[in-house]
């Protein structure tokens, strides 16, 4: 059986700790998590910072876009009581502990993004393959390519793309991963296997549920991203330690 990761979904978001905050990507580590998965946009100042949405009105109650904002005024607005953080903060606390998957959200200055994440990366000097770039924006995926061509790359479906397609797309602009919703694999199960025949790993999102988590075992997922890492880690392996990080396997890299 495939060893599978478990990746925290914006950390471990809970209501002590917001998604995408600092607390969150700690909480998802203290839990057992391989790595955790966090949003990355910019700001006016052309800062990478963890955030989610465009605007900050759900998460924090304010009518204001994140690249309306300068780091500075950012830094004073709340989420739940915790700062947004830069990308630069969440490899200090992951601090080489696990994969770091960035979903880099739609940008029109896909350039300046990767180069405020790429400072990021090498301010920490975090090792390559513990990071991912992911999207699912053509533009921005082109761009990592272009820009970080020695960093791992992950497409992530919506579930409305036609699935053929995106693997010949992704296997020709050398991307080593899939990133794709759990509906998607169920209604597609031969999906992981194809993916894994274009040396494409397959990481499945949002999953929740120890059941669906079991199914998606069987059908040898290399990794899941889920909200909730240390229910997902008992129920694979109750009461163990974190698994150790492992790169992806050669057989399923380009």
């Amino acid at each position: 059986m495939r060893l599978m990761e478990i990746l925290g979904h914006r950390g471990r978001p809970g209501p002590d700790t917001p998604e995408n905050t600092l607390a969150s990507v700690a909480a998802a580590l203290a839990e057992g998590a391989d790595g955790v998965e966090v949003d990355v946009r910019l700001t006016a100042d052309g800062v990478a910072v963890c955030m989610h949405d465009a605007g900050l009105q759900r998460v924090a109650g304010v009518a204001r876009g994140v690249r309306s904002l300068t780091l500075a005024e950012l830094m004073s607005i709340r989420v739940g009581g915790h700062s947004v953080p830069t990308v630069a903060e969440v490899l200090r606390v992951l601090g080489g502990r696990g994969r770091l998957v960035l979903d880099l959200k739609p940008e029109q200055r896909p350039r300046a993004l990767l180069s405020a994440v790429g400072e990021s990366l090498a301010a920490a000097e975090l090792p390559l393959p513990l990071v991912v770039l992911s999207s699912f924006d053509g533009a921005v995926l082109d761009a990592c390519a272009a820009m970080a061509p020695c960093l791992e790359r992950a497409v992530i479906l919506t579930g409305a793309e036609p699935t053929s397609q995106v693997l010949a797309q992704a296997a020709s602009r050398g991307d080593a991963a899939l990133h794709v919703p759990a509906r998607t694999v169920f209604g597609a199960p031969d999906l992981v296997a194809a993916a894994h025949r274009h040396g494409l790993a397959v990481r499945v999102w949002t999953v929740n549920r120890a059941v669906d988590a079991r199914l998606l075992r069987l059908l040898e997922v290399d990794a899941l991203i889920t909200d909730v890492p240390g229910e997902l880690r008992a129920t694979f392996i109750p009461g163990s330690p974190r698994q150790h990080h492992r790169s992806m396997s050669p057989a399923y890299r380009r």
